[in-house]
């Protein structure tokens, strides 16, 4: 898996003279850092060595103090451009990792998502990559001034006092390693609260989703009791995470407190032994205080970082995946289809259980292919297999004579209409949704579109016509409705190839004639695969495919098959006497 600097480090070359910036105002702000305890130390030893020359005096107090003034001024100066440009390029960063985050979640295949929560997948691409600012402004800025202030007084503590400097940072190493040893489980523990985050989002999307079921059915009780467990869980972590934290903060309170009492102790008795003049213990006292100023901003962070490093780790996971249908290296850019489709000796499985055997199937193009067969026969995975949403583990499908795996996947699915069973609208406006499938097209073309879907009536009906809003996944319109606004999208869109995955399975009578009707002028022309629950809706299909445990068991025309006295007579029978 990829390291924190591996993933962030091609995002951050994108704003390198911000970056520049941030170096600069690290360097100035670290110099006037440096700069200020010895303009005080210089006060002190003109006050020490006043003779008498009050003139001389004063004067020389006035320029130090005008230099110090002007120290800290550019030192504000500096903290000012860090802390601007530091998060500049820290929220630009985090935008460019959403994107590419959420690029790598387009790539994914619908068995993805089939093994893991909306919600969950939804907080790695918002809350994760919000976490990470804390890394790159505390991180970059502290660590960087902590280096370079740590070596500059390191350096000029030496040169006043080396025995000195030595005796004051006595407890240091020791502090160090207390803070490594805290610091590995502390990130286990982060993660762990991110990952709970997760799974609390999750679980209150799919509660938000499902309100409807959980008032019907009473389970109030049952579901808040659920979200109380894991959201304990998610404290009990967070109250652990910040027991590591606070672990580190007394001990660089109490090693910044041993050293100044060591400094002071031993400075005073060098000062009284006359080692060591007065202004160089003051300027030590200074630059020791400097020193660990930025250890103690560390530690303050830490927990922000730890959490930012955590849900980097939960990103990385993401980013490091490997989609299981993906673009070929060169592939074939097909352009408008004619349509012509070939399964050979098709198989598929899912997690080991065989779901297709030897499927081979041949569709002229603009001629109509319907499967039928029980449930679990496999219908929709052979639509799921002619989407590319999964590629077949033996055989092959063909488009044109060219085999699925080799097309490019937008040169493949710009070929093709899809409409299933379950509708998904999106929460904008019926023209919006409509366009979705073109969004160049013009209103006359959605208007067209909808009426050869038999949808322009009832949208006319709505409260703003073409420019309601649907609500959530279309929440506000009926199943046929919604049905049929996918439909005009699918003539919207207008593909060669047609795939039809029970599209009227859900609705009332006198609804599916309207949909069957908009269905046949959409098939009109094109090449179409039909699954349907209904065998009334498929007697016209040039070829019916009747599935059973995978495998293809009776293929020809209704007048064909619906004699044979197999499985796709038994079905007719069935739905004939309403079993």
């Amino acid at each position: 898996m990829k390291t924190a600097i591996q993933t962030l480090l091609p995002l951050l070359k994108l704003y390198r003279w911000r970056i520049a910036l941030v170096f600069t105002s690290v360097i100035v702000v670290t110099g006037a850092g440096l700069l200020a305890p010895w303009l005080i130390r210089e006060l002190v030893r003109v006050l020490r060595l006043a003779d008498g020359d009050v003139e001389a005096t004063q004067q020389s107090i006035l320029v130090l103090s005008g230099l110090l003034l002007l120290a800290y001024g550019v030192r504000s100066l500096g903290q000012y451009l860090n802390f601007y440009y530091a998060r500049v390029v820290a929220w630009n960063v985090c935008h460019d990792l959403r994107t590419v985050l959420y690029q790598q979640l387009q790539r994914f295949s619908p068995a993805y998502y089939a093994e893991r929560q909306t919600g969950e997948v939804v907080s790695r691409v918002i809350k994760d990559t919000d976490y990470l600012e804390p890394i790159i402004v505390d991180a970059v800025y502290d660590f960087l001034v902590s280096v370079f202030l740590a070596v500059g007084v390191f350096v000029i503590l030496l040169l006043i006092d080396p025995t000195l400097t030595l005796i004051t940072f006595l407890p240091m190493p020791f502090v160090v390693i207390a803070i490594l040893i805290l610091r590995r489980p502390a990130v286990r523990v982060f993660k762990a609260e991110a990952k709970d985050m997760g799974e609390v989002s999750a679980l209150v999307q799919d509660n938000v989703a499902g309100i409807r079921e959980i008032q019907i059915f009473t389970r109030e009780g049952h579901e808040l009791e659920r979200v109380s467990r894991l959201s304990r869980q998610l404290t009990r972590n967070q109250i652990r995470a910040r027991q590591y934290v606070a672990g580190m903060l007394p001990l660089i309170e109490g090693s910044i407190g041993l050293s100044m009492v060591l400094a002071i102790g031993f400075g005073g008795l060098a000062v009284l032994n006359g080692t060591l003049a007065i202004e160089d213990l003051v300027a030590f006292l200074l630059y020791v205080t400097s020193f660990y100023l930025p250890l103690w901003r560390l530690a303050t962070v830490s927990e922000q970082l730890e959490r930012g490093v955590a849900s980097l780790g939960r990103i990385n996971e993401v980013l490091s995946a490997t989609p299981s249908v993906d673009d070929p290296a060169d592939g074939v850019e097909l352009g408008r289809a004619q349509g012509s489709l070939t399964l050979e000796k098709v198989s598929f499985a899912y997690l080991e259980e065989d779901v297709l055997r030897d499927v081979t199937l041949n569709v002229s193009p603009g001629k109509t292919l319907a499967l039928v067969g029980p449930n679990g026969a496999g219908k929709s995975t052979l639509a799921s297999l002619l989407s590319r949403f999964y590629d077949p583990l033996a055989g092959q499908i063909l488009l044109d004579g060219h085999d699925l795996r080799d097309l490019r996947l937008d040169s493949l699915r710009r070929n093709l209409s899809v409409v299933l069973q379950d509708v998904f609208l999106f929460y904008a406006s019926v023209a919006e949704n409509i366009r979705f499938a073109r969004p160049e097209a013009t209103d006359d073309e959605v208007i067209a579109a909808a009426k050869v879907a038999n949808a322009h009536d009832f949208i006319m009906q709505l409260s703003k016509g073409y420019d309601t809003l649907v609500g959530e996944r279309g929440v506000k319109l009926s199943g046929g409705q919604k049905q049929r606004i996918s439909i005009a999208r699918a003539v919207l869109k207008d593909a060669p190839i047609l795939i039809l995955d029970e599209a009227t399975s859900s609705v009332d009578i006198e609804t599916e004639a309207q949909i069957q009707q908009a269905l046949t002028k959409l098939m009109e022309g094109r090449t179409s695969v039909v699954i349907a629950h209904r065998l009334s809706t498929i007697r016209n299909a040039d070829q019916i495919a009747v599935l059973d445990e995978g495998r293809v068991v009776e293929l020809g025309r209704h007048e064909e098959i619906a004699h044979q006295n197999g499985l796709y007579a038994r079905l007719l029978a069935r739905q004939m006497i309403g079993y």
